[in-house]
């Protein structure tokens, strides 16, 4: 029989799990409507497909119209209905000021935290939504817990466990060369970041995607 206090750990673990488990969509959801100025669930759903998010997000019709409504729950969004072109009303949603500064936040935590390639992806799809500044700060911090769980990594293996199996070595080293290869990438980008690469929040003519809340141009 499964003890209470564990079943309570797992039962905490499996929430947070979840939730991380849609960050990813809430990020492109949110910073898409933030970035356009406003923009309508078909919209931000045709945007994503041209991103072609729903292969490397995982990103399904249905989730986006769940995150903009649970976004529009929790207050990051407001909604407005309009009358449509020749059917039933549309809702035009556009971010609060509340909802970019969670954007903001979601994108510096998904650039420093490792092992969630979900939720890099999401950020480095949403990155211009930062200052230089900050991109850089938090880049510069994925690529020190990078170095130290690499360094880590090394000093375990120093005095390996006897009981660990054989093939778990090669387990690990098939991490740390992910870790190695995502540790090199991280610093090009802190280079690329700091000569000026990409328009950031701080930048002249900031990127934009939809341009226009009424009408579809991507």
């Amino acid at each position: 029989m499964t003890p209470p206090w564990r079943a309570r750990k797992r039962s905490e673990s499996e929430q947070i799990e979840r939730r991380w488990a849609h960050v990813g969509d809430e990020v492109l959801v949110l910073g898409i409507v933030h970035l356009s100025g406003g923009a309508h669930g078909y919209q931000v759903r045709s945007e994503l497909q041209s991103w072609g998010a729903e292969i490397w997000a995982k990103i399904k019709p249905g989730s986006i119209y769940h995150a903009l409504k649970k976004a529009a729950a929790d207050g990051l969004l407001t909604e407005h209905a309009e009358p449509g072109n020749s059917g039933p009303e549309r809702v035009l949603y556009r971010a609060t000021a509340r909802g970019r500064d969670e954007i903001v936040e979601l994108v510096r935590d998904g650039l420093r935290r490792t092992h969630d390639p979900t939720m890099l992806d999401a950020a480095i799809a949403m990155l211009p939504m930062l200052t230089r500044t900050d991109a850089i700060a938090h880049v510069n911090e994925r690529v020190a817990r990078l170095e130290a769980e690499l360094v880590g990594q090394a000093k375990g293996w120093e005095n390996p466990n006897p009981d660990i199996p054989e093939h778990v070595r090669d387990q690990a080293e098939l991490w740390a060369g992910h870790a190695r290869t995502e540790l090199e990438w991280a610093k090009n980008l802190s280079k690329r970041l700091s000569e000026g690469a990409y328009t950031m929040a701080d930048d002249p003519g900031s990127w934009r995607t939809v341009h226009d809340p009424l009408k579809m141009r991507f």
